[in-house]
Order: structure tokens, then C-alpha cells, then sequence
């Protein structure tokens, strides 16, 4: 039997030799065909246009190669498709080339799965400012001494072939002022807009505050309620959000003076001092909430009365980019009142990349 086995034995061991290495070879030089989705790298868009919801966010390929390649570079592989094919409404587009590829990996298209579906939306916007409606009078010895608005204009985001049916105002239902002897708010929705376009921030209702007082008073110490607060040398590109809108004011009268006389005569008053560095796209010093005192002025009328406190004497105040300031930044800023154009569309600014 050994003797059998010891027979021409280098040719047996050769054999073994050779089959092993066969097979070593043969393990490491598997192939592995496989179908796997992989990212599509969307292209950055210019003139205001975004890519929107409902759009394909992987491709469907088939990747073929070493099983050791393929189970390492198929989870960075990514599709490319060109901006040039890309259109406002819904595109149906080809992938051009892969990324995150190495050679001996070979990526193909699926048959019947070749394109893509990339729907495109314009980001134009436009700036909708709320006008309301107040009708009738207080009874007598009240009058209307103010009204508020909050917020007081919509911003619209979308395709600007839709934005002449929404025009450049939006009007609420009638307020009435029949009976009213104190301040009271009335809130209403917001109007539905057309398919295509939408309301930035989300915006759900729109409150509307009438301040109503008595007509005169008396000489002695008050409280005068209602006394708008407003921002001084607010940057034009940007916009500023008050946790207050209006103050009230402690003050001692030594001589019988209207209400709605006081009221015109008291000013109140931040100073708006953040600004907006278009080169940057950010505003300065940060976007962060701050805390300003008020200011209370009073005209020459009255003279005679003594301020004795403001309530609250401080409000905080958020900085927001206008949405009608294009990337450029063109807006100036040398102050002003802030207030958007009603006929702006311009498109937002783009977000920054991380």
C-alpha cells in the first residue's frame, strides 16, 4: 500500500500543489454581479430654481466585479445628471456618467430603467402686504387709537406664472368697531394659494390687534396702553421681529389731555442695529435674538407731562434675511424702515454649502 502511494510521487505532489493553487486563485478571482440603488448627486441651480419633492433620489444600476470591490465602493457610488437637461416642472432625464468608481468595477444601466424623474420648482418670491378692513365707529368717548397686523405681510415662494392670481395685497374680512370699549385681537387663515405656490415660514393665521381707549382724561397719574414700538435704522435687507410690537407707558398729567393726544404724542422706539454683508450672505454680528431698550420720545404737546415708566423697557428682536433680496445682496444699507417691496420677486438667497 505504501509502496503504491510512494509511486511517482512527485507527480502526485505536484498535482496537489497546482489544485490548491487552482483554487486559491479561483476564491480570490470570484466575480459578484449585483442590483443596488445608489444616490443621485443633484447639480446646484441658479436663477432661483430648486429641486423638489417627488424627485428620484436613487438610480437603479447593476454593478459587476472582485466581491470585494463591489461590497466596498457600491456604498459611495453616485449618479450625475446635467443641469442643462433640467427645466422648471417635471423632467424626465438621463444619468450621464457615475461617481465613486474604480477600475475593475463595472457599473451599467438596467434595461427599462434608464431615466430619471427630476421635478423643478421656481423659488421666486413675492411679498404680500395684509391690509385689514376696520369698519364702524367706537361708542362715543372711545376712539381707535391704533391697529397692529402680525405678521404684517406674506411672503410667497413659487412659480411666478401663478402669482398674478394671488395680486399684491391680501385682504381680510371687515373688523368692526361697533361697541368696543377695550382692545381686542381677531385672528383669520390665512387665504388658500394656487397649486405651485406656497407661504414661507409656514404662516397658518394672521392676528389683527385694535387698541381702543377713552376719549379724554383726567389730570392725575395713567397708564396709556398701545403705544407702537418701531425699529430706527433697520438695514433694508433685512427684517426685524419685535416679542413686543407696543408698550405701555406710566405717566403723570398736571392738565386734562386727550387720549388720542397723548397716544400721537408718545414715540417709542429701538435702535435696529444688525446688518446684512452681501458678500457673506450673513448677517452681522450673528442671526441670534438680542435684547434692546426702549426709547420713548415725547412731542412739544406734552411738555407737562412726566414719564414715569415703560412696560416692558426691553424687547428682544430676531434679524431675518428679506426674501426678496437676490444672492447678490443688492440692497443698500444706509437704514431705513425695512419694509419689503410689494412688487419685488426676486429670488431667495441660496443656502450655503456646508
Amino acid at each position: 500500500m505504501i509502496k503504491a502511494l510512494l509511486n511517482n510521487w512527485q507527480a502526485k505532489l505536484g498535482s496537489v500543489i497546482l489544485a490548491t493553487l487552482f483554487y486559491i486563485n479561483l476564491q480570490n478571482s470570484k466575480i459578484l454581479v449585483r442590483e443596488v440603488n445608489i444616490k443621485i448627486e443633484y447639480p446646484k441651480l441658479s436663477g432661483g430654481l430648486i429641486i423638489a419633492k417627488g424627485s428620484d433620489t436613487t438610480f437603479p444600476v447593476k454593478v459587476e466585479g472582485v466581491r470585494d470591490y463591489v461590497n466596498f465602493y457600491t456604498p459611495s457610488l453616485k449618479a450625475y445628471i446635467s443641469p442643462a437637461d433640467l427645466h422648471p416642472g417635471e423632467n424626465i432625464v438621463n444619468v450621464v456618467r457615475f461617481g465613486g468608481t474604480t477600475p475593475g468595477l463595472r457599473i451599467s444601466k438596467i434595461p427599462g430603467k434608464e431615466k430619471v424623474k427630476i421635478i423643478i420648482e421656481s423659488n421666486v418670491s413675492r411679498t404680500l402686504i395684509i391690509e385689514p378692513k376696520l369698519v364702524g365707529d367706537p361708542p362715543k368717548d372711545y376712539i381707535k387709537s391704533s391697529h397692529f397686523v402680525s405678521p404684517t405681510s406674506l411672503v410667497v415662494v413659487g412659480n411666478p406664472s401663478e402669482f398674478d392670481k394671488v395680486g399684491r395685497l391680501v385682504s381680510l374680512p371687515s373688523i368692526s368697531l361697533k361697541d368696543k370699549t377695550k382692545t381686542f385681537t381677531q385672528k383669520f387663515k390665512v387665504p388658500d394659494l394656487p397649486a405651485g405656490l406656497r407661504y414661507r415660514d409656514n404662516i397658518k393665521e394672521v392676528s389683527v390687534t385694535v387698541n381702543i381707549v377713552a376719549d379724554s382724561s383726567t389730570p392725575g397719574e395713567s397708564i396709556v396702553l398701545g403705544v407702537p414700538v418701531k425699529c430706527q435704522n433697520l438695514d433694508k435687507n433685512l427684517e426685524a421681529e419685535f416679542s413686543e410690537q407696543e408698550v405701555s407707558v406710566k405717566l403723570q398729567s398736571k392738565t386734562p389731555l386727550r387720549s388720542i393726544q397723548i397716544i400721537k404724542g408718545l414715540n417709542a422706539s429701538v435702535v435696529c442695529s444688525h446688518k446684512y454683508d452681501p458678500k457673506t450672505k450673513k448677517i452681522l454680528p450673528d442671526s441670534k435674538p438680542v435684547v434692546a431698550k426702549i426709547r420713548l420720545e415725547k412731542a412739544p404737546s406734552l411738555k407737562s407731562v412726566e414719564i414715569q415708566g415703560v412696560f416692558p423697557d426691553r424687547i428682544s428682536i430676531l434679524y431675518r434675511v428679506r426674501p426678496d433680496i437676490g444672492s447678490g445682496g443688492t440692497g443698500s444699507e444706509d437704514g431705513g424702515d425695512g419694509n419689503s417691496d410689494p412688487g419685488s420677486e426676486e429670488p431667495l438667497p441660496e443656502p450655503e454649502e456646508e
